[in-house]
Formats: structure tokens, sequence, C-alpha cells
């Protein structure tokens, strides 16, 4: 009996690590192609910008300076270095038309398209680039933002994968040393390059019965100077350090968002204010 019983453990024992092994398989052969087709959506785009050259077109009206001409200086986070001209960041949208612009953070693994469905919000949630089924997803902006105009924040979500993934990298900027020495997010629209420079990093739970909870998502465009001011210092206040970037309206945000788990439904969200490129 005592055999009997020893014998239908281990059978037990090797079934659990038999499936054990698989999914660990499965999900090792899905981390590498998801990062294989990633690589070779950025190479294809590196290529694209290293083998074009950007073509000056005269600028008289910047929409990234509320509608005013750029003549020296980088007024609201417009063109630097005194000139009025503008250029194209010659990404091709070609293999899916849904792409608005490419995310990057140097020295990080986020490197990325960003896409945007305004009819499917969160079609990016668990599709890829491709639009293939994905539990990796793509990172895509909120559908009522604007990367064109562009509203007064723009808003990318991406998941934190466990392999380090997406927007896993993310969860670094917890710590200030890491952020000083990553300080700055690149986002280029298919029109514009622009730098952002992080203002804050915080976690905050997503109640939406929750009156008391900061609804970061919600804003997006400011009513007046007063709203605008008011979500600036509410993300100061909740941010894990002071990085002595502030903003005032009229300056464009950029926010990134991703799933933390020290809060109930948590997003650990980082904000920064463009700056000039």
């Amino acid at each position: 009996m005592k055999k009997k019983i020893l014998i239908i453990g281990l059978a037990v024992l090797i079934a659990v690590c038999g499936v054990s092994t698989f999914f660990h398989i499965k999900n090792k052969v899905e981390s590498d192609n998801n990062k294989k087709m990633y690589e070779s959506v950025a190479e294809e785009v590196s290529a694209t910008e290293e083998s074009t050259t950007p073509t000056p077109t005269k600028a008289p009206v910047n929409p990234y300076t509320d509608n005013t001409t750029v003549s020296g200086g980088s007024g609201n986070g417009g063109a630097s270095g005194g000139s009025s001209e503008s250029y194209t960041t010659n990404m091709n949208p070609s293999a899916n038309p849904d792409m608005v612009g490419w995310i990057k953070i140097n020295d990080t693994v986020i490197n990325y398209p960003v896409m945007q469905t305004k009819k499917i919000p969160d079609y990016y949630l668990n599709h890829d680039f491709y639009k293939n089924e994905s539990v990796y997803g793509c990172p895509y902006v909120q559908a009522n933002c604007d990367v064109d105009a562009p509203s007064d924040n723009v808003i990318i979500y991406a998941h934190h994968m466990n392999d380090g993934s997406m927007f896993a990298g993310l969860e670094n900027y917890r710590s200030k040393d890491y952020w000083s020495s990553h300080k700055t997010i690149s986002f280029d629209t298919l029109n514009k390059k622009a730098n952002y420079d992080i203002l804050a990093v915080f976690a905050v739970p997503v109640d939406e019965s929750n009156k008391n909870t900061f609804k970061f998502y919600e804003f997006v465009n400011a009513y007046d100077s007063e709203h605008y001011s008011s979500f600036i210092s509410k993300c100061k206040a909740l941010s894990f350090y002071e990085t002595g970037v502030s903003a005032k309206q009229g300056d464009k945000l950029l926010t990134l968002a991703t799933c933390e788990y020290t809060n109930n439904n948590g997003r650990l969200v980082v904000v920064a204010k463009r700056t000039t490129r």
C-alpha cells in the first residue's frame, strides 16, 4: 500500500514538474519572440531615419509653441537653436497605420512603437504591433489624448511584464539614484521629435468609486491655469522624491503608466515635461 502511494506521489510530482517546465519554456519562447519582434521594428525605424536625410521645411506656425513662430531660444519646449525649421521623424507607419510615435529611454529596454486606436481604446493592451493577440501588447496612447496638437497631457500605457519588458522598467524610478541617471524620456511623433524631463514619479490605486483617489488619467487638457497648477501640485505631492522640475500652463506633459503591486489595482506613474531637442 505504501509502495502504491509512493508511486502515485512520484507520478504526480513528475506531472507537476512536467507542466511547470512546459509553461516555463512556453513563456521563455514567447518572451524571446516578443523581444525579437520589437527589436526588428526598432531596427527598421532606425534604418529609415539613418538612411533618410531630413528635409527642412519652413514652419511659420509651430503647433508646439501655441501657434507662434520659433525665433531663437527654446520657448515652451519648441524647436531649439534659434531655427524656425521643422523636421519630420522619418518614421514609416505603413506596417501599421495605428502607430502614432516612438518612445525611448536611453540605457533601458524601453524602445517601442506607440499606438493609438480611438474606436477601440484598449486594443493594444492585448495585441502586438502587427495586431496579433499578445499578452505583451504594445504601448498605446489614451484615446482622448492628441499627440499632434498636442493635448496638454499625452498619456501612454503599457504592461508591467515579468520578463522586464514593456514598461516594467518604470519600477526602477522608485529610486532617486536611478532617476538621476535616467531623467529624460524621448517621445517622437510622426511629425515631431521631443524630449521630456521627468518631474514626478508616484504610485496610486485606480478606484473610480473613491473620490479621494488621484485620477491622473482624467487630466488631458486644462480648463484654465488653476486646473493645470492643481494637477502639477498633486503630482509633486505624491512623488517619491523631488526632481527640481515643475511646469506651468502652456508646458506640454507626457505621462507613462503601468501596473504596480503595492496598491490594490495600482499604477506606477511617471510624469514629464516637454523640453527642447
